[in-house]
């Protein structure tokens, strides 16, 4: 399995994204500024594992996909790992889901070759206990990639710059771009609408802290698989 890590630049607190083409900023999020429906907002990730009250909002919202994380045994929150049961009960809702790996990525020593190869084989060992289907996509925050012999596309959740650099190289397949605008290249990044994915502020909706995110099409595809 080819197993590729690149060093980046720590995780910060963020508190303001301005997208110009729908002219908003994330300073004052509030429920009321996302817990609503816009063609353009599909999808929406978030750490904690959802109940049928917040599926019944994002229904409401316009919300296709439920974006869950993937994690190691010693999760980084509680319930941060998407099980088969909560799985079955999001499909069974009538949505899609997507997932991204994510394990301390706010410590520089995640991002080592050695952390690079355990994130993947974990990531395996959960997309194979979702029955995760193939040609979807797994999305990783540190960065890596190498899932090919696997049958799943890599994503990358970061910078315009991460995306760009990983994407020239043909080390990932999809780019999830990441809300901090001031993360390297983020405007120009998205102007180009090579994303496929681009995340707004956290915000509270459905009674969860969320984040919201933009998608590049009607129907566009970026890794989620489901019924």
């Amino acid at each position: 399995m080819r197993i590729v890590s690149f060093a980046a630049t720590s995780l910060a607190t963020f508190s303001c994204v301005l997208l110009i083409t729908m002219g908003f900023c994330g300073s004052a999020a509030r429920a009321m500024d996302y817990c609503v429906r816009d063609a353009q907002v599909a999808a929406v990730d978030l750490s904690a594992p959802v109940d049928q009250n917040f599926l019944n909002q994002m229904q409401t919202s316009g919300i296709n996909t439920i974006i869950r994380y993937y994690d190691h045994t010693d999760e980084t929150l509680p319930g941060k790992t998407l099980t088969r049961i909560e799985r079955d009960f999001i499909l069974a809702n009538g949505f899609k889901i997507a997932v991204v790996f994510q394990h301390h990525n706010d410590r520089l020593t995640s991002f080592s070759w050695w952390r690079g190869r355990q994130d993947a084989g974990r990531s395996l060992e959960l997309a194979q206990a979702n029955s995760q289907q193939s040609g979807s996509a797994i999305y990783f925050g540190e960065v890596k990639a190498g899932l090919a012999k696997a049958r799943y596309r890599v994503g990358v959740y970061g910078s315009g710059l991460i995306c760009e650099m990983l994407s020239r190289y043909a080390l990932a397949d999809l780019c999830w771009l990441a809300a901090p605008s001031f993360w390297p290249q983020y405007y120009e990044y998205y102007q180009t609408r090579k994303w496929r994915l681009a995340q707004l502020p956290t915000t509270r909706c459905g009674g969860r802290s969320v984040d919201f995110n933009l998608v590049s099409g009607v129907a566009a595809d970026f890794g989620q698989f489901g019924y």
